[in-house]
Order: structure tokens, then C-alpha cells, then sequence
């Protein structure tokens, strides 16, 4: 609206500044404000995502770069967005990660040259020795290069809550968060984190999540006990699930069954035994009607070998069961017996947020056997959609796993709103999953979504970059204490309005008011205004305009 309200207040100065425009614009000799003419800023090239060794949720060590394989930004179709002009222009997005070691080595090359940092940890240290956010916020900067990008850290639930608290004041449009939670919550959509970032969603933010890479260290089932000695058996006969780790790998492993969240009246236990059958630990906390239905171990492995759990009846009625064994770092090693489905973590189960899982590294139209999939416990489908994940150079090692899909999304997320920044997040989301191509059999929709993220066609976003644009100019022809800034347009006749900004590096336009000698009006382009405020959408070569810049 404050836009709009300029737009009637500039113009009453036009009248005035044009006669002397006129006065002294004939060859276009004038006295000037700026003796300078800008040049049309040529598209960014792509600021490929380098190698990282691994992810602190993905695979450990990455996986290799094929030469010749497309980078993953290419392939969802970002650098022919970009060509056309759509580049995250002033969206706001926010990584919110757990660390951004080495980030100031990135800024300018592979991150925007200004970002906007906060940390919410009690040591205020953004970096906390951990590069997982700043692999993310590379993948989101290499689509969306001109986006606004804000690099937010916690490492605690209240810290997050805080996090989204600054996140919403800041009026954060897209957000990227590659971190999951085990047994948070029920797996419907509520639970403390699922909480606090349907928060952020309820106030418009296009939140992009991580579905986790638990499918393969994922179990579930109803608990069963053919022999009556209250251990569950996870397939007929089978009493112990077990999984590979090596020595001081940390052994994370949570059980969750299916009673009120609060107010558990079935008590079951979890044991976990070492590689030579001793007992490492059991969690065997009491549900009473007053607690969650989880147990949980944290432990270091002493030795390499097969860590088994057991899960124990010691006072419950048979209820449906989810275990997970988890490792850090994750080696990608499965479980005895995986169940795939329902293996998402939080907050990839909550309402409102936008689910990423991931291709194959190596194989783009697979889905990654490791990428978690719904259904959440109340019965909805989820991803959204799987993406791409590695983009390093030939040879070297990239980022992958959901944790590398998510900013993918959060990117493309950024573009399309560029192209349409009339959109919410609920048209964001549509537009990706209408854009998204299908897997082919045997994966189904409730595996991978609407399918592999892809932008696709620019039809039905506007005007795009002409072909030539490089030859674009604007001069300067302002008279001197003039109250406006006034230019002459050379290039194209089909340059679009909303791409003036490349021709004024540094500063944003925020109205142009274009002459039309013909019809002895001023034309309005206002930049970010829905369409009805605008008289028209493309420039035409030698037309005089009358420009307002953001302060």
C-alpha cells in the first residue's frame, strides 16, 4: 500500500519535471545528477555448491561426482529460470541449521557477499564447529542467487522457538531446515517441534523440511509375543533387531507406540546388547497415564560389530510399535528387517510444512532407498516431492541426502516467487508439485510425492529476459536538484519493467513512470504491486522514464 500511496504523491511532481526534461533532453544533452549509464547486468552464472565430506543426516562421506553429471540446480531447471531474469530478487530466506562453520569464506563466492546472521545458542556461536547449515544455504544461494538470506542457528527447542519468533518478525518468506527429530511427537502433525514451526507456517512462511534418511533403520509393527515371554518379536521368531556400528560411532535408538501423547497408560521397555550379548543400556522408564509413549538410548559404541535392541512388555496391552536405530555419523547401513513406510522424522510429518525427500544420488529418476517416507500416523501422504541432491564438481565429493533436497526446494521456492511474488506459500506449494515429474514404476506417489522436483516451463509468469538484454542501457538525463531521477531507456523494445533493477546496480526501483507522448499520460510500473496497479509491463527502446528508488 505504501507503494501505491507514492505512486499518487510522485505524481504531481511530473508534471513539472517533464517540461524541463523536454527543455533540455534534445540529443540528450542535459545537466545530470549522474553523468554515468548503467549497463544491463548479464545473468549470474550458477555458484556450484563445492565438496563437503559429509552430511550430519546424510550419507557419510558423500558420494562422488560423476564427470559429466548435471549439477542438481541444473537439473531441476534453475538456470533457465534464471536466464529469464528470475533470480530470489529480494525474497527473504532463511537456513535454519544447527551450525555455519566457514561461512565467511564463502561470502561472495558461493553465498551472497551480505547475509544476515543470528544466532539463538547461549554462546551466541553461529559457526559451533558444524558446516551442515552452510552446505544448505551454498544450495540455496546457487539457485537463487539474489535472494535475501538470512543464516539462523539453535541448538535446543526453546532456541528454535525463539529462532521462529525472529523469523516471523523479519517477515521471513522461505525457510530451509535440514534438521529432523526422532519420536518428537505422535507422527501427526503436533509434538513441541511440530508446534513451534506450524508457527511459522500459520504466518504465511513457505517452510521447506527435510524428510529424514531413516527408511532403512526404521521399523514398525503391532506388538507380537508367540511364546509368552514378554519380547516383542519383530518378525515370527525373530526377538532382536539388529544394526551395524563402529567403534565410538554414537548409537541413537528410540522406541514410540501408539497411546496419547501425555498420557501413556501402556509401559513398554528398550534394551540394547553389544556385538558380544552383554547389555550396553535399557531405557525402561514407567508410563503411568502421565507421560509420552517413547523410550529412548543414547550410548558411544565401544567396539565395531551388530548392536541389537529388544523391546519389552512390562505392563501393556498390545499396541502398534516404531523403532528406530540410528547412527552419527550415518554410514547408510540398513537394520535386520526395515519398514520403509512411516519412517519420517519431525517436523517432516507437521501440517503446513512443504516435505523434500531425495533421488538416488547417481540414478535421478530413483527414489534414494534411504529418504523417509509417510504415511504421518493420522493417515497423510508424504514427501511432497523428492529432489535432486549432489551438485559438487566432477571428482569431488557432494552434499547429499534430504538434508541437501530441502534447500533445492527452498530455492526453487524463492525463484517461482520472484516470478510471482503475489504467491503464498499455499500457491508455492501447489506450483511445485504441479511442476514436479513424475517417478517412473515401481515407485508410487506415496513414496515420492508428485514426483522429482523440477521448475519447468516459464508459461504464465510474465515477461522474461529478451534474448539480447545485454544490450540494455539506461542514461542518466536527470536536471540538476531534480526530485526525481529521470532516464532514457535504450535496448530491447521487449525489456520487461520488472527487470529494471539490472540496469540500477546497487539500487532497487521502486515505481517507474514511463511517458507516453502519444497519449500525453504518464504509464505506472510498481514493483512488487499486483498487476492492476500497473499500466504496463515492458520498456520500448527510447522511451523516457521517471524513476523512485528504495532508500
Amino acid at each position: 500500500m505504501s507503494s501505491l500511496r507514492g505512486v499518487r504523491s510522485v505524481s504531481l511532481l511530473l508534471a513539472a519535471l517533464v517540461l524541463t526534461v523536454l527543455v533540455f533532453a534534445e540529443d540528450g544533452v542535459v545537466p545530470r545528477r549522474r553523468a554515468d549509464a548503467a549497463q544491463a547486468l548479464s545473468p549470474q552464472p550458477v555458484e556450484q555448491a563445492r565438496a563437503v565430506a559429509r552430511a550430519l543426516d546424510g550419507i557419510d562421506a558423500g558420494l562422488p561426482r560423476q564427470p559429466g553429471q548435471v549439477s542438481a540446480a541444473d537439473a531441476i531447471g534453475a538456470s533457465r529460470w534464471r536466464t529469464a531474469g528470475f533470480t530470489g530478487y529480494g525474497v527473504k530466506v532463511a537456513v535454519v541449521d544447527f551450525g555455519f562453520a566457514g561461512y565467511e569464506g564463502f561470502l561472495a563466492n558461493g553465498l551472497p557477499r551480505n547475509v544476515r546472521t543470528r544466532s539463538f545458542r547461549a554462546d551466541g556461536d553461529l559457526q559451533s564447529r558444524d558446516d551442515h547449515g552452510t552446505s544448505a544455504a551454498r544450495i540455496v544461494s546457487s539457485i537463487a542467487p539474489e535472494a535475501d538470506l538470512y543464516l539462523v542457528n539453535f541448538s535446543s527447542v526453546s532456541e528454535l522457538a525463539a529462532a521462529v519468533d525472529y523469523l516471523i518478525a523479519e517477515r521471513v518468506q522461505v525457510v530451509s531446515f535440514s534438521i529432523g527429530f526422532a519420536h518428537n511427537g505422535p507422527g501427526n502433525g503436533t509434538g513441541t517441534v511440530d508446534d513451534i514451526v506450524s508457527r511459522a507456517t500459520a504466518a504465511g512462511m513457505f517452510w521447506s523440511v527435510a524428510a529424514g534418511n531413516w527408511a532403512q533403520q526404521h521399523w514398525a509393527g503391532l506388538y507380537t509375543d508367540r511364546n509368552g515371554n514378554s519380547v516383542n518379536e519383530f518378525a515370527q521368531g525373530i526377538e532382536e533387531l539388529g544394526h551395524n556400528y563402529r567403534a565410538e560411532d554414537l548409537i541413537v535408538v528410540s522406541l514410540r507406540w501408539d497411546d496419547p501423547w501425555g498420557a501413556s497408560c501402556n509401559d513398554y521397555d528398550l534394551e540394547l546388547f553389544g556385538p558380544d550379548g552383554a547389555l550396553v543400556k535399557a531405557s525402561r522408564s514407567v508410563q503411568s497415564c502421565k507421560s509420552d509413549p517413547v523410550e529412548g538410548i543414547s550410548v558411544l559404541a565401544t567396539r565395531d560389530g551388530r548392536y541389537t535392541v529388544r523391546v519389552v512388555r512390562a505392563g501393556a496391552q498390545a499396541r502398534r510399535l516404531e523403532v528406530l536405530m540410528l547412527g552419527t555419523p550415518d554410514r547408510g547401513d540398513a537394520i535386520d528387517l526395515p519398514i520403509t513406510s512411516g519412517s519420517l522424522s519431525e517436523p517432516a510429518d507437521a501440517r503446513g510444512v512443504f516435505t523434500v525427500g531425495a533421488v538416488a544420488p547417481l540414478s535421478p529418476r530413483s527414489l534414494a532407498g534411504f529418504s523417509s517416507r509417510g504415511p504421518t500416523t493420522d493417515g497423510r501422504a508424504s514427501p511432497d516431492l523428492v529432489s535432486p541432491t549432489g551438485s559438487g564438481a566432477a571428482g569431488e565429493l557432494a552434499f547429499t541426502g534430504t538434508s541437501a533436497a530441502a534447500p533445492h526446494a527452498a530455492g526453487a521456492a524463492a525463484l517461482l516467487l520472484d516470478a510471482l511474488p503475489q504467491a503464498g506459500a499455499g500457491e508455492l506449494a501447489s506450483q511445485l508439485r504441479g511442476r514436479a515429474q513424475r517417478l517412473p514404476a515401481p515407485v508410487t506417489d506415496a513414496e515420492a510425492g508428485a514426483g522429482v522436483l523440477d521448475l519447468g516451463t516459464l508459461s504464465n509468469v510474465g515477461p522474461t529476459l529478451p534474448e539480447d538484454a545485454a544490450r540494455a542501457t539506461l542514461t542518466d538525463i536527470s536536471p540538476i536538484n531534480a526530485p526525481i531521477q529521470v532516464f532514457r531507456y535504450r535496448g530491447p523494445s521487449v525489456y520487461p519493467a520488472r527487470f529494471l533493477r539490472n540496469l540500477t546496480p546497487g539500487r532497487t526501483p521502486t515505481a517507474v513512470y514511463r511517458l507516453d507522448f502519444g497519449r500525453g499520460r504518464f504509464d505506472t510500473f510498481v514493483t512488487r504491486a499486483p498487476s492492476v496497479a500497473d499500466t504496463f509491463e515492458t520498456l520500448t527502446d527510447g522511451d523516457l522514464l521517471f524513476v523512485t528508488f528504495a532508500r
